[in-house]
């Protein structure tokens, strides 16, 4: 005979498993709608329905039940004070389950586990935040002026030198009588250069 048999395992340990379940149906309790793969949801279901007819009966074996598998008070207030009132006349099938597809990454089958009188509701859009140059046209009397921008460095330079009044590449002028002296040297002297200490009688 096959025991201990039935449930997925999940690739899990019991410890681990259990752990997981516990904050999935926390989750589920808190937002009333989570996403999660097709096998954990349908394990995942019979827990939850069966922590809602627990809950339809108020009373302090009821809420140590709920709080075995729900740790944080305010969702077990929740559960007892808003959902399981919502059900009171429903005999079961408090959840369902939506399938998604595969989910992209690992492919595995996606599903979204929900309570049957759900109600999505879209968030509302944030308004717009009013540009600089829309709050200077309200604050101007509808005229803006325009802003000249900043031209980068390399274009001033380039600017810069157009404006510059070109050098002649003419040869310079040379002195009357004489030869051009290359920048830098000086002209030899005419008379004897000595160099050295001198004798007395020269």
């Amino acid at each position: 005979m096959m025991h201990n048999r039935a449930g997925r395992k999940l690739r899990r340990t019991t410890s681990h498993r259990l752990a997981m379940f516990s904050n999935q149906l926390a989750s589920l309790m808190t937002h009333e709608r989570i996403q999660t793969t097709l096998s954990k949801a349908k394990e995942l279901r019979p827990l939850a329905e069966r922590l809602i007819t627990v809950a339809k009966s108020d009373g302090l074996a009821a809420r140590r039940r709920v709080a075995q598998w729900i740790p944080d008070r305010t969702t077990v207030k929740k559960v007892f004070e808003k959902i399981a009132p919502r059900f009171v006349d429903r005999p079961g099938g408090y959840t369902r389950i939506l399938r998604l597809g595969a989910r992209r990454g690992d492919s595995a089958e996606a599903a979204i586990l929900e309570f049957v009188d759900y109600r999505f509701e879209p968030k509302e859009k944030a308004p717009r935040k009013e540009s600089l140059a829309e709050r200077a046209r309200r604050a101007g009397g509808g005229r803006v002026e325009t802003v000249r921008k900043r031209k980068p460095e390399a274009e001033k330079a380039e600017e810069a030198s157009e404006a510059a009044p070109k050098k002649s590449l003419k040869a310079p002028k040379l002195p009357r009588g004489g030869k051009a002296s290359r920048p830098g040297r000086q002209a030899p002297s005419k008379g004897p250069s000595r160099t050295g200490p001198t004798k007395r009688g020269e």
